[in-house]
């Protein structure tokens, strides 16, 4: 991709000395470290991908006929050594209508400490869903640590966030590990060495490396504790997320939703309607106001996402001329 079509801008990360942003729709990189002893020549980039930004990643390679492993590889081929992974989130959904378990259940299986883990650190957060309901996730591992886990009602998440039923989203329970630094890159390797075996990579990990027990009061080992039914069919049975992720919700869809539901629409309406009419009197026609109007970053990274989507990078640069700048 070439550097002009991103909006470059002053940022910061933390603990880090990255001094710039370069981003196109979802996708960010921070660059232009400071230099310093041990950077004395001011070198490195660190590239951000949440959720939409792998999506639009994954649009990108698969248009030249690429998958994330071949974009592993170009790293390391590129890169040697001297690159590697800082973080790296995988995802399992279990989108059956009853679920292979609860996060409820989940949270009693903590509580009880029947579980066996990398780590016995373990919390919980509800938050307000409908007036007698909440939704829940399960933390197990602490958050900075080399792996943990999280639970979580997915279902509810996507019915807060964008205004949709239950009925509508349908059951979604969301197991994610989180995996960091050499655990981040270990998994990144296998991955680019196996790129059709994701979902046996994750469950493998998974597998091995936590289990939901039922207590024997006959052994005071955990560890000879029978793995619980649940979590035995669940491994067996759901499949996992792919690396980039299928986002139904476009930010532009979002933005479209504002626009029919805060008023915008029916106020431009309104100035349509004077026009056609001859009835403006003092006031200004709105394909002269739109001469003068301009895309904000967050809008214009909006779009340039959206034209990514859809294989129109060709209209890229006229929304970066329409943006303004910082």
């Amino acid at each position: 991709m070439p550097v002009d079509i991103f909006d470059i801008q002053s940022a910061k990360v933390q603990h880090k000395t990255y001094q710039s942003a370069y981003a196109i729709g979802s996708i960010k990189v921070f660059g232009n470290p400071k230099k310093n002893e041990d950077n004395p020549f001011g070198l490195g980039s660190y590239l951000v991908l949440k959720g939409m930004g792998c999506d639009e990643i994954f649009c990108i390679l698969d248009m030249h006929g690429q998958s994330f492993g071949d974009l592993f590889k170009r790293c390391e081929r590129w890169f040697c050594d001297k690159f590697h992974f800082t973080r790296l989130d995988i995802a399992i959904d279990d989108r059956n209508e009853v679920p292979y378990f609860t996060i409820k259940q989940l949270k009693r299986k903590c509580e009880r400490e029947e579980y066996i883990a990398n780590s016995n650190n373990h919390r919980f957060n509800e938050s307000k869903y409908q007036e007698y309901s909440t939704a829940k996730t399960v933390y197990i591992g602490a958050g900075k640590s080399a792996m943990s886990y999280r639970f979580y009602d997915k279902d509810k998440e996507v019915s807060m966030k964008h205004d949709k039923t239950l009925d509508d989203i349908g059951s979604w329970k969301r197991t994610e590990m989180q995996l960091r630094d050499e655990k981040a890159h270990t998994f990144a390797m296998l991955f680019k060495d196996n790129p059709f075996d994701l979902g046996k990579l994750a469950f493998d990990l998974l597998a091995g490396s936590l289990r939901f027990v039922v207590p024997d009061k006959t052994q005071s080992n955990k560890s000879r504790w029978k793995t619980c039914r649940f979590w035995k069919r669940f491994l067996g049975a759901v499949e996992p997320l792919k690396l980039h992720v299928e986002t139904p919700h476009n930010t532009l869809l979002e933005t479209q939703r504002w626009l029919k539901e805060g008023g915008v629409l029916s106020a431009v309406k309104a100035f349509h309607f004077l026009e056609v009419h001859q009835a403006l009197g003092d006031l200004e026609r709105v394909e002269d106001m739109l001469k003068h109007v301009r895309y904000s970053p967050a809008l214009g990274n909006k779009l340039t996402g959206h034209l990514c989507r859809i294989h129109r990078e060709e209209l890229i640069p006229r929304v970066q001329y329409d943006t303004k700048k910082g």
